[in-house]
């Protein structure tokens, strides 16, 4: 038996990376198959789609669909779940580590992304309505439980299922494939799609709509890119959804 010492290796930072300092981008050592990171992306879209049309076609207004959202959540938890377990990992595994730190780069990055949508939604109405924004319809009955789900809930599921399927999961394994700035506009690009089933009222709202956050998703693709963490941007995400969906719907259902 040959008991020579071995000469000595530089030590690969990546192969150093425990499990609680990894990034989701480089625990995924194999690239994922694309139908299994298209079926992940698809879903939600798809999802979200069928549920403003039944909301339409049973003539209630798309604003439950901030609280019936909640619904499409779990099911794409689940899904990239099923996704994860297929590549040897847990669902959990995109999230960690988490570190208290998070809250500050979250703070941060809540600032960003509040600006970032502001511009977005400004760029957008002025694009699509021309500087001329429509008269708002008026404002629809909304029952209490749908404003509680929504502030109190929703924003948590929205940001964590979001966060999960386009840039913990999708945009690192896109990004193996097509580099990281196509896997960044395509992420976007369906990101916004994922938005019409909110906006069915017309065809300019939709315009809008996919537009305002198709440029949203173009900021968060980014933040995740800096970061490649994925806590903070949830963190951020809700806060966003807190203050721009949550909290108007509860004023809508107690008003």
């Amino acid at each position: 038996m040959n008991t020579a010492p071995r000469p000595f290796a530089p030590l690969d930072p990546h192969s150093a990376l425990t499990s609680s300092d990894a990034s989701p981008a480089d625990a995924a050592t194999a690239p994922a198959p694309v139908g299994r990171i298209l079926g992940v992306l698809v879903v939600r879209p798809l999802l979200i789609l069928t549920l403003g049309l039944g909301l339409l076609a049973a003539e209630r207004s798309l604003v439950l669909a901030n609280a019936l959202v909640v619904l499409v959540d779990v099911i794409a938890l689940i899904i990239v779940g099923r996704a994860m377990r297929a590549e040897g990992r847990r669902l959990r595994d995109l999230f960690a580590p988490w570190r208290w730190v998070d809250l500050a780069w979250g703070a941060l990055m809540l600032v960003i992304l509040v600006v970032g949508f502001l511009v977005a939604i400004f760029l957008a109405n002025l694009i699509v309505y021309r500087g001329s924004l429509p008269m708002p319809p008026p404002a629809p009955d909304v029952p209490l439980w749908v404003g509680l789900v929504a502030v109190l809930i929703a924003p948590l599921t929205i940001a964590c299922a979001e966060e999960a399927v386009y840039r913990g999961y999708a945009q690192p394994r896109l990004g193996r494939r097509i580099g990281s700035l196509g896997a960044l506009v395509v992420v976007a690009v369906v990101f916004g799609l994922q938005h019409v089933g909110f906006a069915l009222t017309s065809g300019p709202d939709v315009a809008a709509k996919v537009l305002t956050t198709l440029l949203a998703g173009l900021v968060l693709g980014g933040l995740w890119l800096w970061m490649r963490r994925l806590v903070p941007l949830v963190l951020a995400h809700w806060g966003l959804d807190l203050l721009l969906l949550g909290l108007p719907t509860l004023l809508l259902a107690v008003g």
